[in-house]
């Protein structure tokens, strides 16, 4: 059984990443260097977003939603004194915003071909919804 949680890491993660990677060297005119920097991962990694070898299992370039939410992200990364807690904020609702509209199934049914996508609800329980404050720590722990 493969958490919803895993495949938004190893799949809606690097895609998201090679998408906003993708902008900041097209739209931006950064280097490798300085999208590595930016992202907080290795030039490397750049350059296989941008030779396609990583971050290509999935495809959300044809999501409105999710291509605005990267343009947002590759903004405010560009800018002069960019502020990566709210990039990271972002990055982080794009991913909910993926996985709570099951937008990971197709790829679940496929690396996981025994387990039963139709009808699973896994992926709707959301921290960023009704009951998040039932699981935060009480002050001062």
């Amino acid at each position: 059984m493969i958490s919803p949680y895993e495949i938004v890491s190893k799949s809606a993660l690097p895609a998201l990443r090679a998408m906003v990677a993708r902008r900041l060297q097209e739209d931006y005119h950064m280097t490798q260097q300085q999208v590595a920097k930016a992202l907080g991962i290795t030039q490397a990694s750049v350059s296989n977003y941008a030779r396609r070898t990583r971050g290509r299992m999935v495809n959300f370039e044809g999501d409105a939603v999710v291509a605005k939410a990267v343009d947002r992200i590759a903004s405010e990364l560009s800018s002069e004194y960019p502020d990566q807690r709210e990039a990271l904020k972002s990055m982080t609702e794009v991913l909910d915003y993926i996985r709570l509209n099951h937008m990971m199934c197709p790829l679940h049914g496929d690396i996981e071909p025994g387990f039963q996508v139709e009808g699973c609800y896994a992926c709707d329980g959301a921290l960023s919804g009704k009951g998040f404050e039932r699981l935060r720590l009480p002050a001062g722990i």
